[in-house]
């Protein structure tokens, strides 16, 4: 993993293709507060070596212990946590000899944290838990949202992941017209 410095973010290549870290710095303002550029997308896309275009935002806001995500992503998004820590998993469903592959990691606020941004890409299933209190965060698309990617969420509970979630973590509560989480197994066979 090769980390790299421009200008005051550091750039940190995760073990699944094109995830990317990114340590931004909070700096405070006076006379309270903090000021914090999170990403600048011409820098971002000299990293990646393609051009990241910014279609869509949107924040998140989730109290301690409650699971968000889980769905196969068909768009590329940069998240960043605006306060708190969280725990973050990807799971690498894209076609190929990593698929299945996954990587979990602490963002945001307190020692833990590796960063306060990731640039979770495309045929990725990410998901996020706010731990110790609750935690925000504040995501961009490079395409718009598609409800259609919320069809299907992975139960990352799942024992055949063997991924560390937080205990006490759980479920939000499913809207009206939402299924279930299924396994890593069905959610495989869901999408050949």
């Amino acid at each position: 993993m090769e980390d790299k410095k421009t200008g005051p973010r550091i750039y940190k290549n995760l073990p699944l293709a094109n995830a990317v870290v990114i340590d931004s710095v909070k700096y405070k303002s006076k006379p309270d507060g903090w000021v914090m550029e999170t990403a600048d997308f011409t820098e971002l896309s000299y990293f990646l070596g393609y051009k990241f275009e910014p279609r869509s935002m949107y924040a998140i806001w989730s109290p301690e212990g409650v699971i968000r995500g889980g769905h196969l992503e068909s768009r590329s998004k940069l998240v960043t946590v605006l306060r708190g820590t969280i725990y973050y998993a990807m799971i690498d469903m894209r076609p190929g000899p990593d698929m299945g592959k996954k990587y979990e990691f602490y963002l945001g606020d307190g020692e833990k944290s590796m960063g306060r941004s990731v640039l979770n890409p495309e045929g990725l299933i990410d998901c996020f838990i706010p731990v110790d209190g609750d935690a925000m965060t504040h995501q961009v698309g490079d395409r718009p949202y598609n409800k259609f990617d919320n069809m299907r969420t992975l139960d990352i509970m799942d024992p055949e992941l063997g991924l560390s979630i937080p205990q006490g973590s759980k479920f939000r509560a499913n809207e009206e017209g939402e299924t279930a989480p299924v396994s890593f197994k069905e959610f495989v066979e869901s999408i050949k």
